[in-house]
């Protein structure tokens, strides 16, 4: 292998890993965070490898949006108020 092969290999490594390590703790899924019927505070499915992930709830709207705000102006418009009536199912590899 050439220099430039295993240059290119270790950083596809290193990426490799640092988006499986950030997917891995940005917390659990809307179908293992359900606790009862109400609104729950997710980020959302295209921002998120593996599916959304909650952050917070049940809550009621209101709260929800209040919750949403307090993350500040950069992540607040990266994150829903999702409402789960039911307990979510589990849709494709997440």
């Amino acid at each position: 292998m050439s220099l430039r092969s295993i240059y290119r290999l270790s950083v596809c490594a290193t990426a490799l890993s640092l988006a499986t390590s950030l997917g891995g703790c940005s917390g659990p899924g809307a179908a293992e965070a359900y606790t009862g019927p109400g609104w729950y505070l997710e980020k959302s499915y295209t921002l998120v490898l593996g599916g959304p992930k909650v952050f917070g709830g049940p809550f009621t709207y209101d709260k929800c949006e209040e919750e949403r705000l307090k993350l500040g102006p950069e992540t607040s418009p990266d994150m829903l108020c999702v409402n789960h009536p039911g307990k979510p199912k589990k849709y494709g590899l997440y």
